[in-house]
């Protein structure tokens, strides 16, 4: 008997938590040629996409809310014809609990003659009225070298401030290093508070932050002088910036910027991560979960080591759907196609159901992203590459 009512717990916890996932294709309101995706969760539960898309001489930054059942009227932030388009350093629109909107994006830089690349600045402004008019364009950053400040990521840090970390390029002349470095905006759009959170990091792999109860956790890429490039995180508990740490030893050796970076996900005390690694050319696609707000990561899953016709190309996002219990989605390539597919993974259980969102070119499909909008996943791609068009799909877990 005893035997027979763990068998039904089991089986209960295993069969609640397994569910089948579903795709369904999502109409949105970016424009032909739009590009560049992104997407944030508003305080009521919905999730805001941002994207770029042509306009009358130049380009327009733009947003809209999806809520339950449609689109709110996508609104214009900003026009301008020197936007950076890379889809792997979105701009980013951030609704505060005060209803008042953020937006951060970054602008190229006029080529310095003898530079082979143009440096770009990382601008910021806000709205208080649902944006319908922003405040004037401020630069994030105190340095105004001609390098590089890009891969943003933003998140709510109370009521009426977010906090930001980038990749910045300010030493890399005297010091060939970029730092990982934040500051605090406020509803007004001022910025403050500039910090370097790591001095040598790599220099073109995506950001993550998320907010726990006791401060911020940000994942990134770390470099070292042996040219080893492993995802680390660091922790700001009590007000106050800890020193990064290595998410998990995996000796990745590359003598060159890989562009993937990791992503978080933040539900209560619970932490997960998603990561890509090519370490001796054995790709994986990696998830760890952690219990104590990003202090450690006991466990990790693989998601997708690959092998033969198969194999990982990274660029994750991932959701909470429950305790212990996250919905991951990255690209693949099989058989000489690129994929967009997810898959639900636990803390616990190491089965995986895998399902294909789209398929197409790895540059077409971009860097996909992926909000919570009630019991489903909003997932965003594509705006990339040869495929200028921002897609939508819902991800639903039953």
């Amino acid at each position: 008997m005893a035997a027979a009512v763990l068998l039904m717990l089991i089986c209960a916890t295993s069969c609640k938590r397994h569910k089948e996932l579903s795709v369904q294709i999502l109409r949105n309101p970016a424009a032909s040629g739009s590009i560049t995706p992104n997407e944030t969760a508003t305080p009521d539960g919905n999730v805001l996409v941002s994207w770029v898309e042509p306009a009358t001489d130049a380009m327009a930054l733009r947003f809209a809310v999806r809520g339950a059942q449609d689109w709110s009227a996508p609104q214009t932030i900003v026009a301008r014809d020197n936007f950076d388009k890379y889809a792997e350093a979105p701009p980013w629109v951030l609704m505060l609990p005060n209803r008042g909107l953020l937006a951060v994006w970054s602008e190229r830089l006029p080529l310095v003659k003898g530079n082979k690349w143009a440096g770009n600045y990382l601008y910021t402004a806000a709205s208080s009225d649902q944006g319908k008019t922003w405040t004037q364009p401020t630069i994030v950053h105190s340095d105004r070298t001609d390098g590089e400040h890009s891969f943003a990521s933003l998140a709510m840090r109370d009521d009426n401030h977010a906090t930001i970390v980038w990749l910045d390029a300010r030493d890399y002349e005297t010091k060939h290093v970029y730092r990982l470095m934040s500051a605090v905006i406020a509803s007004s759009g001022v910025v403050s508070d500039e910090q370097t959170l790591d001095d040598d990091v790599c220099t073109c792999c995506p950001t993550s932050l998320v907010k726990t109860s006791t401060g911020f956790v940000a994942a990134y890429r770390n470099h070292t002088s042996d040219e080893i490039r492993d995802i680390y995180t660091v922790r700001e508990d009590g007000g106050k910036w800890q020193a990064g740490k290595s998410l998990h030893n995996d000796g990745w050796h590359i003598n060159g910027c890989p562009v993937n970076g990791a992503a978080l996900a933040q539900r209560e005390n619970e932490i997960a991560v998603a990561w890509y690694t090519g370490i001796e050319e054995n790709a994986s696609l990696q998830v760890a979960f952690s219990n104590d707000r990003g202090a450690t990561f006991p466990t990790v899953r693989k998601l997708d080591a690959g092998g033969g016709e198969a194999q990982p190309i990274g660029r994750p996002a991932i959701a909470f759907l429950g305790p212990d219990d996250a919905l991951v989605t990255w690209l693949t390539r099989e058989h000489g196609v690129s994929r967009l597919v997810a898959a639900q993974v636990s803390s616990h259980d190491s089965k995986l159901h895998r399902i294909e969102i789209a398929q197409g070119t790895t540059d077409g499909l971009g860097y996909p992203r992926m909000q919570l909008i009630g019991p489903d996943a909003m997932v965003s791609w594509g705006g990339a590459g040869e495929t200028k068009q921002v897609n939508t799909a819902l991800l639903r877990a039953r």
